[in-house]
């Protein structure tokens, strides 16, 4: 029988549509991107003063390194760094504002500013909320180092809004055997989102690849990029080099290249557990408040995993109770409405490759929470928001042919 040249062509168009969306569905897969976020180049910043640290040749040193990013955050001098970016590397505007004398000492990283903001005449809150109104986010820099000691206490009281991000590592005041993260715990304690940074602060070459995130995005586009790290998708290094960092249901699951040591962190910096392994899964009991893990070796690298802060209540609801579905379910997120986390549970009746995302109301992909293949039963993610604007959004569960969807509302 011979087929029409009609049909023949349909199918050749059906052919092309399909491997067009299997290129697309490849590109879109998220891998982590290497970058530094805390960068100085002269003349930009005046404690600089060799000519050759300019910021191209500090791009080209940094590329050379095997960085996929960097922003530009010169001493409360705001300049627009992205025309130095290229197709392989990307470039993110930025800047170091801070508050001087009157015992408001203070630091903070603004990333993907439009213009330049002072501090003079702030407060922190004031200075956190002038970078939040421009659309950026602010990192609480350095907090140890003695020239500006703002407190845990400062950070909990004082900086209550537009501030979920802290440097844990700086390279420039921190040692890979000289550093604490007392601060971090303080604040993640009090049941504060919260999320660690390694940076190097670099003012010359040398100062370089001490400190790094590794973002885990889609691509290297300056927007995706800046989404990920509003929404702590990314893991803080000195060294170590982590392949997968898992926030299952129920477990925090950690899998590094050159680890020797895991550590589980909890409430007020407890440890959870200590595990000579460079491959760790830890069971959540429930009463961790939070859980986060560093990861070391004997070469005095680490690496800082973002916290899972836990609801503080871990009760059952009715539509997961021990009745056991006969088909996979999405059920409804709890808290709906919520502000900052929700938790998002479902059922799969069968071990499956499921695809867990939540969109924007025009289809957008915000996040994709899993996307691999899991074991029959019950599971558990959550979705931390910080960063996006109230409104509704739709979280989709995708399974070979089976879909469901609901509608999580974020309100702040």
């Amino acid at each position: 029988m011979k087929r029409s040249p009609e049909r023949y062509s349909l199918n050749l168009r059906v052919l092309f549509l399909f491997l067009l969306f299997a290129t697309m569905c490849s590109l879109a897969q998220n891998r982590y991107y290497k970058g530094n976020t805390h960068s100085h180049c002269y003349p930009k910043s005046s404690d600089i003063t060799n000519s050759s640290y300019s910021a191209e040749n500090i791009v080209a040193s940094y590329k050379a390194k095997g960085y996929d990013f960097l922003v530009f955050t010169d001493h409360v001098n705001y300049w627009y760094a992205g025309g130095l970016s290229t197709p392989d590397f990307t470039v993110i505007s930025g800047s170091e504002p801070g508050i001087s004398g009157g015992g408001l000492w203070g630091h903070f990283t603004a990333i993907r500013i439009t213009s330049n903001i002072s501090g003079s005449g702030k407060t922190h809150q004031q200075l956190l909320d002038a970078i939040a109104a421009q659309g950026g986010i602010a990192f609480l820099n350095h907090p140890r180092w003695s020239v500006i000691p703002i407190t845990a206490r400062q950070v909990i009281n004082d900086m209550k809004q537009n501030l979920s991000h802290v440097e844990v590592y700086n390279g420039a005041t921190d040692s890979p055997t000289n550093y604490d993260s007392s601060l971090w715990d303080s604040v993640l304690t009090t049941g504060r989102v919260m999320f660690g940074v390694a940076s190097d602060d670099s003012h010359k070459e040398t100062d370089q690849q001490r400190g790094w995130i590794c973002v885990y995005a889609s691509s290297r586009h300056p927007d995706t990029l800046v989404n990920a790290i509003r929404r702590g998708d990314f893991y803080a290094s000195n060294g170590i080099v982590l392949d997968t960092v898992g926030y299952a249901p129920e477990k925090v699951y950690v899998k590094s290249t050159n680890g020797t040591t895991i550590r589980f962190i909890g409430s007020g910096g407890s440890t959870l557990a200590m595990i000579q392994a460079s491959e760790v899964t830890y069971v959540i009991q429930g009463n961790e408040g939070y859980v986060r893990a560093e990861i070391r070796n004997n070469l005095n690298q680490t690496a800082w995993i973002q916290p899972l802060v836990l609801p503080t209540a871990t009760k059952v609801r009715n539509d997961e109770s021990s009745e056991v579905p006969g088909s996979h379910v999405l059920f409804h997120n709890y808290p709906n409405p919520f502000n900052s986390q929700t938790s998002i549970s479902f059922h799969l009746a069968a071990s499956t490759f499921v695809t867990l995302g939540v969109f924007d109301v025009v289809g957008r992909n915000i996040v994709t929470l899993v996307h691999g293949e899991l074991q029959s039963g019950y599971h558990r993610m959550i979705w931390r928001a910080s960063g996006l604007p109230s409104g509704a959004y739709v979280c989709r569960l995708q399974t070979g042919d089976f879909a469901q969807a609901r509608t999580l509302i974020l309100l702040k």
